[in-house]
C-alpha cells in the first residue's frame, strides 16, 4: 500500500516486504505508473494509475468492511453514478459506530454475484457496478460474465514483478533460499532490472452455489526438504547445519557444487541439478538423525483482484481469448528446472484449483499449462477437436480430389467418344420460386460456411472483426431458418416434396443403374439412364442424397446452431445436453459435409447435355433435355 503520492513509488525486485505484492505483484497506490521511480518496460505510455480504486478515493475498508457495519445494508440512492448499484464511499465507521467490530470481512468470491450484504466475504465487483450501461458493445454478455471475473479482462498484466519460485533446497551464504522473479529482465534486486511485467494464469475459480468462473492468479512454485512419515518439513536450522558451518559453505558441499573452483556458490551453481548433489545434502540431513529426507515441491496459486485497468488498457479484443494462440491457454512459467528432478503437486487455494498440467521443456524449465477443458469451457476460435478438423478436411478434400479425377477422365474420353446427336427440347423445369429458394439458400449456406471458418479459426483470417462475423453468422443462420420453413411449406402444399422422397419399388436397381452410368457410360457420352421431366427431376441417387440432406443434416444444423446461439438464454437445456462441446463438434462436422456436398453438386451441375447447362436451367427456368429413339424407353424405366 503506497499513500505519499508526493514522492515516487519504488522497488528493486520482488523481495518486498508485503506479503501479497510479493506473491502477486498487486501494489495499491494512486500513483500513476509513469511518476513511480520504477524501472517500467513502456514507462512512457503507462499513464494509468496503479489502481483504479485508490486514483477514485476507495478504501480498504470500503471493500474490507467491518462485519457489523451498518452501511453496507442500506439501499443505494437515486443520486448515484449510472454504472454503479452500490456506492463504497460512504461514512467512515467511527463516525456512527461506538463499538465496531475489528474483524474484516476476507477475501471471497461469493460476493462477485452481487449479493455480499451480510457476507463475510470481500465486496465484488459487481456488488458496485452493473454490467449493462458499460459492456452493450461485448457479445453474448451473459455467458461472458459467467465464464469469467471481471478482473480476467481488467487486470490483463501485472506491472511489477512476483515472486515465481522459492527453492528451499538449498540456501545462499545468508542462509535464505533461491528466489526466482517473474516480469523482470535482468537480476532481480538491481537497480538496473528492467520490469517488464507478466500475464497472469487464468485459472479456475469456485464462487459459490457450484458456480466457477476464470480468474488471474500468479502461481508461485516452491521445493523443500521434508522427512519421516508422515512427512514434515525439514527445520531452517537443520537445513542451515547441512549447508553451512558458520557463515561459510561446508566444505564437502562447496567442493561438489563450486564447478569453477573459485570459493564462492553462484545462483546457476546453488541448484540440486543433479543425483550426486541431491544425495549429499540428503546424506547430510540423515546424518543429523531425520528419517528418510527427500525433496517435496508444490505450486500454490494466489488469487490477483487489484491493479484493475479500465478503458484501453482493458482487454476487448476477442481473439485475444478466441483464437488458437488464446490467452487463456497461455503457458505460465513455474521454474527454471526440477530441484533434485522432484515434480511438484498442484495444490488448490484462494478459491482456485489447478485443473491444468505441468509441462517440463526440453533445458528442463518447467511450465504450467492451463486447459480449459478441463473446466468444462468450450471457446469457440480456440478450443479445436483435432479428429474432426482432420476427418472433416479429409472428408472436403477426398470429394475436390474425386471430382477432379472424374472431370479429368471425362474430358481424356470426350476426346476420343464423340457424343451422339440427339434431338434437345427445351422443358420449363423450375419455377421462380424453387430457383430463388434454391439460390438464397445457396448464398446462404457459402456464407454461413466462410463466416464458420472465420470463427472456427480468426487467427488466419485477422482482417474480419470477430464479434461482427459472430453476428452476420447468426443473422444468415436465421435467415436459413426462414428461408427453409417457407420451402418445406411450399413443398408440401405443392405436391412438389414427392420429388425427394425415394420409392422402395426398384431403388436399389435403379440406383446401381445410375452408378454405372457415373463409372462407365457417362465417359463413352451415353444418354442419361433416366429422362428428366418436371414430374421427375431428379434421379435415384439424388433423391437419397437430398433426402438426407433435408430430412437429417439441414435439421441437425440449424439445431446445434439454434443451441449454441442460445446457450446463454438456455443455459439448463445446453448442459443438459452436454455443453457447447458437443454441439460444436456435430455443428462442425455437418458444416465440413455441407462444404463436401455443395463441391460435388456443383461438379454434377456439369454432367448436363452441356457443362453449364444445368446452372443456366437453375437461372432461367428452362431447361433442354435429352430427346430420342430412347426417351419413351427411359421413361418406362423412371416409372
Amino acid at each position: 500500500m503506497h499513500s505519499d503520492y508526493e514522492v515516487p513509488f519504488t522497488t528493486t525486485g520482488c523481495e518486498v516486504d508485503a506479503w501479497t505484492t510479493r506473491t502477486t505483484g498487486q501494489i495499491i497506490s494512486a500513483q500513476r505508473l509513469s511518476d513511480s521511480g520504477m524501472n517500467l518496460a513502456g514507462k512512457d505510455e503507462l499513464t494509468r494509475p496503479w489502481d483504479i480504486h485508490a486514483e477514485r478515493l476507495v478504501a480498504c475498508t470500503d471493500c474490507h468492511n467491518s462485519l457489523n457495519n451498518p452501511s453496507y445494508v442500506e439501499i443505494a440512492g437515486d443520486e448515484q453514478a449510472e454504472h454503479l448499484s452500490f456506492d463504497p464511499r460512504r461514512l467512515e465507521i467511527g463516525e456512527y459506530l461506538q463499538q465496531p467490530l475489528h474483524e474484516f470481512a476476507r477475501p471471497g468470491y461469493l460476493a462477485s454475484q452481487g449479493d455480499a450484504l451480510h457476507s463475510e466475504s470481500a465486496e465484488g465487483c459487481t456488488s458496485c457496478h452493473q454490467v449493462e450501461p458499460t459492456h452493450d458493445w461485448l457479445p453474448y454478455r451473459e455467458r461472458h460474465m459467467d465464464a469469467l471475473a471481471c478482473e480476467t479482462c481488467h487486470v490483463p498484466q501485472m506491472v511489477s514483478p512476483a515472486v515465481q519460485t522459492y527453492d528451499w533446497t538449498v540456501l545462499n551464504a545468508a542462509a535464505e533460499p533461491y528466489t526466482a522473479c517473474r516480469g523482470v529482465e535482468g537480476e532481480a534486486g538491481s537497480v538496473t532490472a528492467l520490469f517488464e511485467g507478466f500475464e497472469p494464469a487464468l485459472v479456475e475459480r469456485s464462487i459459490g452455489d457450484g458456480k466457477t468462473d476464470l480468474a488471474p492468479y500468479n502461481l508461485v512454485s516452491s521445493w523443500y526438504w521434508v522427512y519421516g512419515d508422515p512427512a514434515r518439513p525439514v527445520r531452517l536450522v537443520d537445513l542451515r547445519a547441512a549447508w553451512l558451518d558458520g557463515s561459510d559453505y561446508n566444505l564437502e558441499v562447496l567442493a561438489l557444487f563450486d564447478e569453477d573452483r573459485n570459493g564462492e556458490l553462484s545462483p546457476a551453481e546453488l541448484a540440486l541439478d543433479s543425483d550426486e548433489k541431491t544425495a549429499l545434502i540428503a546424506a547430510r540431513l540423515a546424518d543429523m538423525g531425520l528419517d528418510t529426507p527427500r525433496i517435496r515441491g508444490e505450486v500454490e496459486p494466489y488469487a490477483i483482484n487489484h491493479n484493475v485497468a479500465t478503458g484501453e488498457w482493458a482487454i476487448r479484443d476477442c481473439q485475444t481469448c478466441h483464437a488458437e494462440d488464446s490467452r487463456l491457454v497461455t503457458p505460465i512459467a513455474l521454474s527454471g528446472y526440477s530441484p533434485g528432478g522432484v515434480m511438484p503437486e498442484l495444490r488448490s487455494g484462494a478459491g482456485a484449483t489447478l485443473t491444468g498440467r505441468l509441462v517440463q521443456a526440453e533445458d528442463g524449465a518447467l511450465f504450467y499449462q492451463p486447459d480449459p477443458a478441463e473446466d468444462g469451457l468450450y471457446i469457440i476460435g480456440q478450443t479445436r477437436v483435432r479428429w474432426v478438423d482432420w476427418f472433416g478436411a479429409l472428408l472436403f478434400l477426398g470429394t475436390l480430389a474425386a471430382v477432379t479425377l472424374h472431370g479429368g477422365l471425362r474430358f481424356f474420353y470426350s476426346l476420343k467418344h464423340k457424343p451422339e446427336s440427339h434431338a434437345g427440347e427445351k422443358v420449363y423445369m423450375y419455377g421462380v420460386y424453387e430457383r430463388l429458394w434454391h439460390w438464397l439458400q445457396t448464398v446462404a449456406i457459402l456464407m454461413l460456411l466462410f463466416t464458420g471458418l472465420i470463427i472456427h479459426k480468426p487467427e488466419m483470417f485477422g482482417v474480419f472483426s470477430f464479434p461482427f462475423v459472430v453476428q452476420v453468422h447468426n443473422i444468415i443462420g436465421f435467415i436459413l431458418v426462414a428461408n427453409a420453413l417457407l420451402a418445406a411449406f411450399y413443398h408440401f402444399a405443392s405436391g412438389e416434396i414427392r420429388q425427394y422422397i425415394p420409392q422402395p419399388r426398384g431403388f436399389f436397381s435403379q440406383a446401381f443403374v445410375q452408378v454405372e452410368y457415373y463409372l462407365r457410360g457417362i465417359f463413352r457420352r451415353e444418354e442419361h439412364p433416366f429422362e428428366k421431366t418436371p414430374d421427375r427431376k431428379l434421379n435415384p441417387l439424388q433423391k437419397i442424397t437430398y433426402f438426407s440432406i433435408l430430412n437429417v443434416l439441414l435439421p441437425l444444423q440449424i439445431i446445434t446452431g439454434i443451441l449454441m446461439w442460445g446457450a446463454q438464454r438456455w443455459p439448463d437445456l445446453a448442459a443438459g445436453l452436454g455443453g457447447l462441446g458437443p454441439m460444436a463438434v456435430l455443428h462442425t462436422l455437418v458444416a465440413w459435409s455441407f462444404a463436401s456436398f455443395i463441391v460435388l453438386h456443383v461438379y454434377l451441375t456439369t454432367t448436363g447435355n452441356t457443362t453449364f447447362a444445368g446452372i443456366r436451367s437453375m437461372i432461367m427456368g428452362w431447361e433442354e433435355v435429352e430427346g430420342g429413339p430412347h426417351s419413351e424407353e427411359k421413361g418406362a424405366i423412371a416409372s
